[in-house]
């Protein structure tokens, strides 16, 4: 496993590195408490050169407080990016994803706004996916005159996604979102077998933790509710998608069976998937060359 000498075949010592330090965190949350975890994440977003380029503020967006992204010398592009951090619904903040968002803020020279939405198991389903869409919806009519992406990782990966289905059942709104983008989207957490397992010993998460944090989120709802399982959703009314994702990640199948299917239905995907990658290797672009390259071509994707 992570924690041995054992390395995906082809995997790098430095990617392996990454993978274990995360897999360190995220097994010490589950002994020491969902507040020990949020705490870690929140101070984990660690130092990265283009943090001195971008501003960071506090807003309040729709009721939903939200940090706001920018180059130090203001958005420069008509580029407006909602972004949904991941943390399997119970944890993660704008703070633990600080290096994302400013890596998109200042290569699209756009703005990038990022909601601090509520955390089950406090806040249950459907309060997170309430909050984004809240957001969203004010973002689209705030910036009408802006290109409107919305981007997640994880379980915000399945926000993004959700988010835009449901704007697309606006007539005054769903005309107004350019791009989607998913990093490691969570759009089975249904699943339990596959990639979850194969894959067990080359990523940081773990089945039992999805399963922790998917009881934490539903609680008392109905765990197929297409909200929040994509593999009951329909995806035809999907903006232009770009999916990443890493071939090491537990996530790799059914991240690749939701593209297949998407594109059946007639949405317009892109896929990057990266070879021997783990779980949102792009939070550690300051370190990995393949997670500089592919927050690169995300903005490059959001730009064209």
């Amino acid at each position: 496993m992570i924690g041995s000498s054992a390395r995906m075949p082809g995997r790098a010592w430095l990617t392996e590195l990454c993978a274990r330090a995360a897999k360190d965190v995220f097994e010490k949350g589950q002994e020491r408490g969902l507040p020990w975890l949020r705490s870690a994440l929140n101070k984990s977003g660690g130092y990265h050169p283009v943090l001195s380029k971008v501003s960071f503020h506090q807003r309040d967006i729709a009721g939903v407080p939200c940090t706001m992204v920018s180059a130090k010398e203001g958005a420069k592009s008509d580029n407006v990016i909602v972004y949904f951090h991941g943390g399997g619904y119970v944890a993660g903040s704008p703070k633990s994803h600080k290096t994302i968002l400013a890596q998109l803020a200042f290569d699209t020279q756009g703005l990038v706004l990022a909601p601090d939405y509520r955390l089950a198991p406090e806040h249950p389903f459907p309060a997170p996916q309430e909050d984004c869409l809240a957001v969203a919806k004010l973002a689209l009519k705030t910036y009408d005159d802006k290109k409107i992406t919305l981007a997640g990782d994880s379980a915000g990966g399945a926000l993004a996604i959700t988010t835009a289905l449901e704007l697309s059942k606006n007539n005054d709104l769903k005309n107004q979102l350019s791009n989607l983008v998913l990093i490691s989207p969570w759009v089975d957490p249904s699943a339990t077998g596959g990639s979850i397992i194969s894959n067990d010993h080359n990523d940081f998460l773990s089945h039992d933790f999805l399963k922790l944090c998917f009881e934490q989120l539903m609680q008392d709802g109905d765990y197929g509710d297409p909200r929040v399982n994509l593999s009951k959703a329909s995806l035809a009314s999907l903006p232009a998608t770009l999916v990443q994702y890493g071939s090491g990640e537990i996530f790799a199948d059914q991240i690749s069976e939701f593209c297949q299917r998407a594109e059946s239905e007639g949405a317009e995907i892109e896929v990057q998937s990266y070879p021997t990658q783990f779980h949102v290797f792009q939070l550690f672009s300051a370190i990995l060359k393949d997670a500089e390259e592919a927050l690169g071509r995300i903005s490059a994707f959001i730009g064209r």
